[in-house]
């Protein structure tokens, strides 16, 4: 299993905010909230075998984890929305989705921990 390294980068929330500290940890708070709950919805998807579904799920995550994360899950997060989009290698849907479920666990409890520092 590899080992993730996530890491939240907050450069673009400063930027389009101001450095408004409310507005960013209201962001993550957010994110936490919606984004990183929306991924399990991956796995309904996949006993489906809505690999179009797959696909939107992945369209709708990819610009808030483009916001926050700074990792290869915003690859991880386009390539499965082009292969659920495309229904192409299938066979790869299923790890991949696990591969950024896990990683979007990771990032939920750094986001928590970066929360603690917003003051």
């Amino acid at each position: 299993m590899p080992t993730f390294k996530i890491m939240v980068n907050l450069n673009y929330l400063k930027e389009i905010s101001g450095g408004d500290q409310q507005f960013i940890k209201d962001m993550l708070l957010m994110f936490n909230q919606t984004t990183a709950k929306e991924v399990r919805g991956f796995n309904q998807l996949l006993l489906e075998e809505n690999y179009a579904a797959i696909g939107s799920l992945a369209h709708k995550i990819k610009a808030p984890v483009q916001m926050i994360c700074h990792s290869d899950l915003t690859e991880q997060v386009k390539q499965l929305e082009k292969l659920g989009k495309e229904a192409k290698q299938l066979d790869q849907i299923p790890s991949l989705i696990q591969l950024i479920q896990s990683q979007m666990e990771l990032l939920a409890v750094e986001i928590d921990k970066t929360l603690q520092t917003i003051e």
